[in-house]
């Protein structure tokens, strides 16, 4: 009885079957193609939902909240890993396979729809240009030869995908953190403070406009340091709905000011963990087991721009709508053929490059093998093999 008056901290819903975390992602991914979908049909950005009230559109929300879930999990996962080669090795399993299979798509999509001719579309540099600017993450914004030229947001092809770069350089900065024993919550919690006031600082001189490449960089650590904090400190934070209801109404006062950049992280964070608590029943289960988020992501954009190609006085409730069904579609089949076999296939390419790794990599967490403890009242042990198979269901979290 104790237990259950006892109010939930962190550390109570890190495992997937204690939470909602692949089902809030989902959302996130979903609300991302809703936003784009809007701005496609005018191609004036002033146009997605929320960009009348907040410095950040719906789109923008939804990517926070990615990080700061992302942050979190990731934690987590660098907290059960043995290494510093291992946790990396894992994170680019994670991002490039379904991103060079999406990109390979996308390319052969282009042939379709371009003005080119086919001969003319496939012999063109620009074509293997995309290909390995953006599988390689370098940029987003490449353009296929004549592809989307008419749209009213012209010629990018799938610009959803120039948050995955800063994505991996906050999983490198973990790693950077992790390796040199920064991790401990005494020395994260300087880490948190100086980065947080250089950042946040800076970003509070940032009033209004668009935020350049470098204080894009600023807002995606604020939101994925926060998630890391969380998971650092899960002993002690409490999940409670009158706090995110408070950072809520913060975050409303807030808005359209500098300082909304700083507390959409917490509030947008922190609420999205505390829903992400919430018994949810047979869908926690279902969403579990298929987690679809970055498929839709990563195809929602590239759907979207087609349909106004192929309809362009396509209505706005049509465009969103088919954005989704076919969004879904295709990362049910991306999760299926490429994403799930990759984690499958995880502690064999792991076996096969584990034993040369060199012993400088080793990770420094005297603070976190608790984390393993929570990995292990799953029903594994340490052993590569069977931490392997306890972690798969975790994985969708990651």
């Amino acid at each position: 009885m104790s237990h259950l008056m006892r109010a939930r901290r962190i550390a109570d819903v890190l495992r997937p079957d204690h939470n909602n975390f692949t089902f809030l992602r989902l959302l996130a991914a979903l609300a991302v193609v809703i936003s784009h979908a809007v701005l496609f049909r005018t191609g004036n950005k002033a146009d997605e939902i929320l960009s009348t009230v907040s410095v950040y559109n719906l789109g923008d929300h939804a990517v926070n909240v990615f990080f700061v879930l992302s942050g979190l999990t990731v934690a987590a996962s660098l907290a059960r890993s043995q290494d510093v080669l291992e946790f990396l090795v894992a994170r680019l399993l994670r991002i490039f396979p379904a991103l060079i299979v999406c990109t390979a798509l996308v390319v052969a999509l282009g042939a379709a729809v371009s003005d080119y001719k086919l001969a003319e579309y496939f012999s063109n540099p620009r074509v293997l240009s995309y290909f390995l600017t953006t599988s390689s993450l370098s940029s987003a914004s490449v353009e296929l030869p004549g592809v989307f030229l008419t749209n009213p947001h012209p010629s990018v092809v799938n610009g959803s995908l120039w948050t995955l770069k800063f994505e991996l350089l906050c999983y490198i900065l973990l790693a950077l953190i992790g390796r040199c024993g920064l991790l401990t919550k005494s020395k994260f919690g300087a880490v948190l403070l100086t980065t947080w006031l250089l950042t946040g600082g800076h970003l509070l001189l940032h009033q209004t406009g668009q935020l350049n490449s470098f204080e894009q960089a600023e807002r995606f650590w604020l939101c994925f340091s926060f998630g890391v904090a969380l998971f650092v400190f899960r002993d002690h934070i409490k999940l409670s709905g009158l706090i995110a209801a408070g950072l809520g109404l913060l975050a409303v006062l807030t808005a359209k000011t500098g300082w909304e950049r700083i507390i959409d992280p917490i509030a947008a964070g922190y609420s999205a963990v505390w829903i992400g608590s919430l018994p949810l029943g047979r869908l926690r289960d279902i969403t579990n087991r298929m987690d679809l988020s970055y498929g839709v992501y990563i195809f929602g954009w590239p759907i979207s721009q087609t349909l106004i190609f192929a309809v362009p006085e396509i209505s706005q409730f049509a465009i969103v709508t088919t954005s989704v069904v076919l969004a879904m579609a295709l990362a049910s089949l991306s999760w299926c053929f490429v994403e799930k076999p990759v984690l499958q296939a995880r502690a064999s390419i792991w076996r096969w490059i584990g034993p040369h790794r060199p012993s400088s990599m080793c990770f420094n967490l005297p603070d976190h093998r608790p984390a393993t403890t929570i990995v292990k009242s799953q029903g594994g042990s340490d052993l590569l093999g069977e931490r392997a198979r306890v972690i798969s269901a975790a994985t969708l979290q990651q």
